[in-house]
């Protein structure tokens, strides 16, 4: 099944329970619009059920934003790893696939800054991995790099792992974000 037949089946379940259950007007329209296949609409509408604090529907969600992930969307692999993490929307926690979500997101095949963070995060708790606080820091430094509205919380993040690691350690680390400037995220 494509990624749009499957996220047009979920977009019409999400349709069927919402105009049932008296939800707003803006997000009907926002399913009408995601039903047609527009991924925006599909990933905006996911993730709204993610954020939702009243009858949150874990099902519905992961419809909308599991093929968006499996077709390397990282906005949606950032969103279900939150999801596991935190059971955001009613999704039942799971650490070990939050971290997964995590790593597609963050990693070599997205390089997405904000995922970037979390996977930073998780190797600085240990929370899906073992804990690596030099994994930590290279992850949380590429992410503090960029510029958007995690950045803030980047820097912090940089700089409480600055302050737990060891000069050795640290050298090693910066090495580890040079090396990966240098040849994982050079661009073609």
């Amino acid at each position: 099944m494509s990624i749009k037949t499957q996220c047009q089946c979920g977009v019409f379940a999400g349709l069927m329970l919402f105009s049932m259950a008296g939800v707003s007007s803006d997000f009907q329209q926002l399913m009408e619009k995601a039903g047609s296949g527009d991924q925006a609409a599909i990933l905006e509408a996911g993730i709204s059920l993610l954020q939702r604090q009243e009858r949150p529907d874990s099902d519905q969600a992961e419809a909308l934003l599991q093929p968006l992930a499996d077709n390397g969307n990282t906005q949606a692999q950032l969103w279900l790893g939150r999801a596991y993490r935190d059971g955001l929307g009613g999704i039942g926690k799971d650490i070990n696939r939050s971290f997964r979500y995590f790593e597609l997101a963050g990693g070599r095949e997205g390089m997405n800054p904000e995922a970037q963070m979390e996977l930073g995060r998780a190797y600085m708790n240990g929370e899906g991995t073992d804990r690596n606080l030099i994994a930590a820091y290279m992850w949380t430094a590429l992410s503090a790099e960029q510029q958007g509205s995690w950045t803030s919380k980047a820097i912090k993040q940089r700089k409480a792992l600055q302050d737990r690691l060891t000069s050795a350690q640290l050298e090693k680390a910066k090495e580890l974000v040079e090396q990966l400037h240098s040849i994982y995220l050079k661009q073609p």
